[in-house]
């Protein structure tokens, strides 16, 4: 009998350190995802504490129990539990810390995008290395572009021996110097080079690119702003063409979101691509808007700014693949198509097999047919108005399905591609911020749509096309249109008063902010040949 309960003593002690065992897993795992949970911050704190408050009595309880003797039954239940507690409580930290850090790759790479500086030799040269350019002439542009310029000269200095320097205002005239082998070579940065491409005839069979320096760019950041209870605005930019959303490309989608944190509405303010705007980064020249975005999504939030006369407070910037890939991600979409159409593929192929087709009506979309609906604008009747709309309806449509319970199924893979196709350069922390105080808040959202369609199309020279390709098709803005975008960011900033609430019928703006009234705005009334 002695023997017996001697032997039933070790095997107690051993079922007990097997339970300890457990619940050492258990703590060391509660205290890794709760500590992510806490300096993440996405969660509101609140939770998180009474959180950790029940899974600190629930370990205690266990503790407990385990130094208790115990059925055997109870104790393959207590460690099913213990494991169980363990997978939902570390994969919510993983998942937590899997947020964070995609979060913090898509705000680095706004932060830290290249910009290629290309150094360009005539083909018929004899130069094939950087060393051929010793006691050289290399001509750099002093103008618009002169701060790559600067870069590129110091960079090259230390790798070129005795290097001539020869500055004009201009890359027209650096090609010209260059094909008169005036000088050797030609620093210029990939923005102008693909302009050249566009505006050059036989531009590549004359140059060649020697070697490409890349000049990391740091973003601005502006000062924070609590957009817990402040008033926001974000841009929306769409590039139009497959790739790195980081690309300083053409703009195709034009986004304004004005977001009121205390009412819970966001307007949406949809601009045409070919909207006749001064372009700050060519001192104030008029140019479409959609140029803005080869001199880098910087220059397009400045320039929006200055014509809207708001603040832009933060940028996210997509691609055209990443729509297809983020549609596509969250299973599809449901939208109310406007009209029937067919449009080319996401490689821009009209070929009959690559069509894609869609009926108007209420459908299903997949990425595909989505970035379709958002690019068309040929049908008769519909134009870029029609498209602006769509991508309205579009992104109301993904806004919808990431707020659904459906997303716990898709969120995991969304995080995994995002990096890869939307870069913004919104702080982590002030993403965390809004997502907390939207959890604890848990209020439904409304949006409304302010659409640029009461303007008119005009024939105009563009900045950023030579004068020799003659006029653009462009875009001018009606000064009701730019008095609705101010009023809505003016409703949002400054909640009415209706103790002093009044309008005169006879003149509704007199009230509202003062628009940009800047004299070299072309206005929808002086339209040469208004259509």
């Amino acid at each position: 009998m002695k023997q017996t309960k001697k032997a039933q003593k070790p095997k107690r002690y051993y079922t007990r350190t097997i339970d300890l065992f457990f619940l050492l897993i258990f703590l060391i795992i509660s205290i890794i995802s709760f500590t992510i949970a806490f300096s993440f911050g996405i969660l509101p704190h609140t939770w998180v504490f009474m959180g950790a408050v029940v899974i600190f009595l629930i370990f205690i309880g266990l503790f407990l129990v385990s130094l208790r003797k115990m059925p055997k039954w109870f104790i393959l239940v207590k460690r099913a539990f213990i494991i169980v507690l363990c997978v939902i409580i570390g994969g919510s930290g993983y998942f937590l810390n899997k947020s964070r850090m995609t979060i913090n790759r898509m705000n680095q790479n706004a932060q830290s995008s290249i910009t290629k500086l290309h150094i360009l030799t005539a083909k018929n040269s004899n130069i094939s290395s950087i060393k051929d350019l010793a006691n050289k002439t290399i001509g750099f542009q002093n103008g618009v572009d002169k701060k790559n310029a600067a870069y590129a000269q110091k960079q090259l200095r230390s790798s070129i021996a005795n290097m001539q320097v020869k500055e004009e205002l201009d890359y027209t005239t650096l090609l010209s110097d260059l094909s008169l082998n005036e000088v050797q070579a030609v620093v210029m940065s990939d923005v102008y080079y693909g302009m050249s491409k566009s505006n050059m005839k036989d531009f590549e069979k004359q140059v060649t690119i020697l070697d490409t320096i890349e000049k990391p760019k740091e973003s601005s950041q502006k000062e924070e702003k609590d957009i817990t209870e402040q008033p926001f605005t974000i841009y929306l930019s769409g590039l139009d063409n497959m790739g790195s959303p980081d690309q300083q490309t053409r703009t195709d989608t034009n986004l304004i979101l004005i977001v009121n944190p205390k009412a819970n509405h966001i307007d949406m303010v949809s601009l045409p691509r070919d909207g006749f705007i001064p372009n700050t980064a060519l001192q104030n020249a008029n140019d479409k808007l959609t140029h803005t975005g080869l001199y880098g999504v910087d220059a397009s939030v400045e320039t929006i700014e200055q014509f809207f006369n708001i603040p832009i407070d933060y940028y996210a910037r997509v691609s055209f693949n990443s729509l297809i890939e983020i549609v596509d991600t969250i299973g599809g979409i449901d939208v109310d198509v406007e009209i029937n159409f067919c449009e080319q593929d996401e490689n821009r192929s009209f070929k009959k097999e690559d069509l894609i087709c869609l009926k108007k009506g209420k459908q299903h979309l997949n990425g595909k047919q989505a970035l379709a609906y958002s690019r068309h604008r040929k049908t008769e009747g519909y134009d870029n108005a029609g498209r602006e709309r769509a991508q309205q309806r579009i992104i109301k449509a993904i806004i919808n399905k990431l707020i659904s319970p459906s997303a716990i199924t898709y969120i995991n893979k969304l995080l995994d591609i995002a990096p890869n196709y939307v870069i913004t350069n919104m702080p982590t922390s002030q993403i965390t911020s809004f997502v907390s105080n939207e959890l604890e808040d848990m209020k439904p959202w409304t949006i409304s749509s302010i659409s640029s369609d009461n303007g008119v199309y005009d024939n105009q020279y563009t900045a950023s096309l030579s004068s020799e390709y003659g006029k653009s098709d462009v875009y001018l803005f009606a000064k009701n249109e730019v008095h609705a975008v101010v009023n809505a960011y003016d409703g949002a900033s400054q909640p009415l008063d209706m103790s002093n609430y009044h309008f005169d019928v006879s003149n509704l703006y007199q009230d509202t902010p003062a628009i940009n009234e800047d004299p070299h705005i072309v206005w929808d009334t002086m339209a040469d040949n208004p259509h």
